[in-house]
C-alpha cells in the first residue's frame, strides 16, 4: 500500500513478522536486536511510519525469518532422535554440579578443570537457572579477562552502577556480597590475569573481626588454569586457597553418559554406532564433536554405523 510518504509497504512481510512474534512470545524489543534494527525502526515499521529505508529494513527482516525457517527445519528433522543441547545428568556434569553446591555451602574456591566440551559449563549453567538468586555466572573472553572487565562483568551482575575506577568497582563487589550466600562462577578462567584472580580469591576469606563468612567462589577453564596456579604463575596465594580442585577427562565418560548424550544409540541393536560415538567423544574432539558428527548424519537422513562415518569425514575427525 501507499503512505504519504509513498513509502511502500510488503504487507505480507509484516504480518510474517507480528505471526513470528506471537507464535514465539517474543517481543518487538527484544526482535529488533536480534534483525539488526532498534526498537523503534521496527515500531515504526510496523506501524506503516519509517522514516528511513522500508527496502532496507524488510531485507534484514526476510534474512532473519529465513534463517528461523530453516533453523526450524532443522529442530524438526532432529526431533525424532531426541538430540537436544540442554543439560544431561553426566557422570562428569553432576560432579561439576555438586563441586559448585560444595563452593557455595563451605564458602570456599573451587578449581574445575580439563578437557574442553567435557559438561562444565553446561553444569555451571544448569546450576545458575537452578539457583538464580544466590549464583553470580559470568563468561570470560579475552577482551574482558583484566581488572576492569571482570570487575565490569561481576559489577553487571551485581546490578552496580558503574563507576570510574577498577578500584572502586571491586570495592562496591567486596561491599555488595558481604554477608550474602551467594556463588561466583568463573567460566573460561584459564583467560585470568594476575590482578582479577587476586580480586577474586579473597573473596571466600571470612571477615573474621566482624565474623562475616565469605562467597563460594568457583574458577572453571582448561587444565592449564590449575597449572597456572599450582606453579605459582598467576599468585601462589590462590594455590593454597583451593578448597576443592577437580580435573575432568572425557576419556572417563561412561558408556551410560553417551547414552543419555545420544539417546538415539542407546538400543542393543545400535552396539556399533555407540562404540564409534564413544570413541569420538572420549578422544580429543570431545562431545562438541561427536554432536556434529551426528547432526551432520541426520541432515544426511543416516544415522547407521556407515552414515556417521560418512559425516564425520565433514569434521575434523576426518573419516573413520
Amino acid at each position: 500500500m501507499m503512505t504519504s510518504t509513498t513509502k511502500v509497504y510488503d504487507e505480507s512481510l509484516q504480518e510474517r513478522v507480528r505471526e513470528y512474534m506471537k507464535n514465539t512470545g517474543i517481543s518487538q524489543n527484544k526482535l529488533a536486536p536480534r534483525v539488526g534494527v532498534s526498537s523503534a525502526s521496527l515500531s515504526n515499521y510496523l506501524r506503516n511510519k519509517m522514516e528511513g529505508s522500508v527496502e532496507g529494513i524488510e531485507n534484514r527482516l526476510r534474512e532473519f525469518l529465513q534463517q528461523e525457517s530453516e533453523a526450524a527445519a532443522a529442530q524438526v528433522q532432529a526431533a525424532p532422535y531426541n538430540l537436544d543441547e540442554t543439560y544431561k545428568p553426566t557422570s562428569i556434569s553432576e560432579d561439576v554440579y555438586q563441586s559448585i553446591r560444595y563452593a557455595q555451602i563451605n564458602r570456599t574456591l573451587v578449581m574445575l578443570h580439563g578437557d574442553a566440551g567435557a559438561g562444565k559449563t553446561k553444569a555451571a549453567v544448569k546450576y545458575y537457572r537452578d539457583n538464580p538468586q544466590s549464583t553470580i555466572y559470568i563468561r570470560l573472553d579475552p577482551s574482558m579477562s583484566g581488572l576492569a572487565g571482570v570487575g565490569e562483568l561481576l559489577g553487571a551482575a551485581l546490578d552496580l552502577p558503574a563507576v570510574s575506577s577498577s578500584k572502586q568497582m571491586w570495592q562496591a563487589i567486596r561491599a555488595r556480597l558481604r554477608g550474602t550466600n551467594k556463588v561466583i562462577i568463573v567460566d573460561e578462567a584459564q583467560l585470568l590475569k594476575r590482578a582479577p584472580m587476586d580480586g577474586l580469591r579473597i573473596l571466600p576469606d571470612e571477615d573474621e573481626v566482624n565474623e562475616v563468612p565469605g562467597n563460594g567462589v568457583v574458577l572453571i577453564g582448561n587444565s592449564e588454569l590449575y597449572e597456572r596456579v599450582k606453579k605459582g604463575k598467576i599468585t601462589t596465594q590462590a594455590y593454597t586457597r583451593i578448597g576443592l580442585q577437580r580435573a575432568y577427562s572425557t576419556m572417563r565418560l561412561t558408556n551410560e553418559d553417551i547414552k543419555l548424550l545420544f539417546p538415539m544409540f542407546a538400543g542393543e541393536d545400535q552396539a556399533k554406532e555407540l562404540k564409534l560415538i564413544a570413541s569420538v567423544c572420549r578422544s580429543q574432539h570431545s562431545i562438541r564433536t561427536a554432536k556434529h558428527i551426528v547432526k551432520n548424519a541426520i541432515r544426511n537422513e543416516d544415522i547407521s554405523y556407515e552414515g556417521l562415518r560418512a559425516a564425520a569425514a565433514s569434521t575434523p575427525v576426518g573419516r573413520i
